[in-house]
């Protein structure tokens, strides 16, 4: 029989080897996640999200504290995720709690963006209404001319948050198989339990 957070990882294992699987067909975007929030009125919010890692502790992704996102995050810190891979045919669906990171683990993630992103997270004011785009690629361009070989720092306002999940489900699609899902939850003990459900 296995244990509760031997199942735990079970599930973490699949969803990585699910990533893996759709980067080496060549599924474009692999790590992309539709994330559902809400605002402290319950009023929802959907927008997709890179997930840079999926760790022990939970799944990791980036937003800006100021978004509207990062206001939701803050204000509600309980979101979902799903991840969907048509070359596949899978889909995987994780809710849980919401936890800001460190700044120490915002900058470990943030040093391995590409360093067109890192600028455009200064130059760009998330939300906020547009200036007529020469002008962000300009500053964008002045901002990289002015660091030289210098790495781009973190804005602060760019911050790493966690999502550290009580359900895991995957959901395979396509009726003509008939293929069952399987739900990894927590229960009211915390204890990781696994059962296979009807498509």
């Amino acid at each position: 029989m296995k244990t509760s957070e031997t199942l735990y990882q079970q599930a973490l294992e699949q969803l990585q080897r699910l990533i893996d699987e759709a980067g080496a067909r060549a599924m474009a975007e692999p790590h992309a996640a539709a994330l559902a929030t809400a605002d402290s009125q319950a009023r929802p919010s959907v927008r997709t999200v890179y997930i840079v890692a999926v760790e022990a502790e939970g799944l990791l992704f980036f937003a800006n504290r100021n978004s509207g996102k990062g206001h939701q995050l803050i204000e509600n810190p309980r979101a979902a995720l799903c991840l969907f891979w048509p070359v596949l045919q899978e889909q995987a669906i994780i809710e849980g709690d919401v936890l800001l990171q460190s700044a120490e683990v915002s900058d470990l993630y943030w040093h391995k963006r590409a360093r067109v992103a890192q600028l455009a997270a200064w130059t760009s004011e998330q939300g906020a209404p547009a200036p007529k785009k020469p002008v962000l690629r300009r500053e964008a361009r002045q901002f990289e001319h002015d660091l030289g070989f210098e790495p781009v720092p973190r804005n602060p306002d760019w911050c790493a948050f966690r999502i550290q999940p009580d359900r895991i489900e995957f959901w395979p699609t396509g009726w003509q198989r008939m293929r069952e899902r399987t739900r990894y939850q927590k229960d009211a003990d915390g204890q990781w339990l696994r059962e296979a459900l009807n498509p």
